[in-house]
């Protein structure tokens, strides 16, 4: 059972007076996700916002369309996937050129576990956690989504080639050259952060990080 299958389902007819509760509702259920992802892939806030309104400007007008052949989530992380890369690729072009800081990104992204670390710690980790994002976003487009829904989003491989429409062996393909080009992308660069690099270029944390190995 899908679970947004309730809400889809009152939002696919517009003549309902349930629709607009029932779109509120699906909105509220994944903007975050559908920010994060967007911010992910665009490396801007200002890309990922107008991400975000993208997507749910074609939800609304394309909902009614949706046939349930996949989770409505998978569906609608396509969009998303879709409309950044749009987005980067308009942005590439020179229709669009704007910058945000990395300190522009909400809160929603920090962990919520209560676990006490030491500011230099936290420092730290932090620009570990700059440097990646900084390196990723060199990447393609299409590289760059396939490491964010896999690595961040947590997707399986199943979910992958569902939400990039995607055969399964062209899904594998992407994943490891998007990993080529984030190893060459960090190549030299993660020793000042306590990771060592092995004879095949892998990086692992020599320290008490508690971090697993990097690309």
């Amino acid at each position: 059972m899908d679970p947004d299958q309730g809400l889809v389902e009152r939002c696919q007819n517009p003549d309902s007076d349930e629709f607009e509760a029932a779109f509120e509702a699906l909105y509220h259920r994944y903007r975050d996700r559908v920010y994060s992802m967007a911010y992910r892939i665009t490396g801007t806030s200002a890309d990922a916002m107008d991400v975000v309104q993208e997507t749910f400007s074609l939800l609304f007008r394309k909902i009614a369309a949706f046939r349930a052949e996949s989770l409505f989530s998978t569906w609608l992380f396509r969009i998303v996937v879709n409309c950044a890369i749009d987005s980067r690729r308009q942005a590439r072009s020179g229709l669009r050129r704007r910058t945000a800081s990395l300190s522009q990104l909400t809160g929603a992204e920090q962990p919520t576990d209560e676990v006490t670390t030491r500011p230099e710690d936290a420092a730290e980790l932090g620009e570990l956690g700059d440097h990646v994002h900084g390196s990723i976003q060199k990447l393609s487009p299409k590289l760059r989504a396939v490491l964010v829904l896999r690595h961040l989003e947590h997707q399986n491989y199943d979910e992958l080639c569902a939400t990039l429409g995607l055969s399964m062996g062209t899904v594998k393909s992407r994943m490891a050259r998007a990993h080529v080009a984030l190893q060459r992308e960090l190549a030299g660069t993660l020793e000042p952060f306590g990771y060592q690099a092995d004879t095949d270029g892998n990086y692992s944390s020599g320290s008490d990080h508690g971090q697993e190995g990097v690309a």
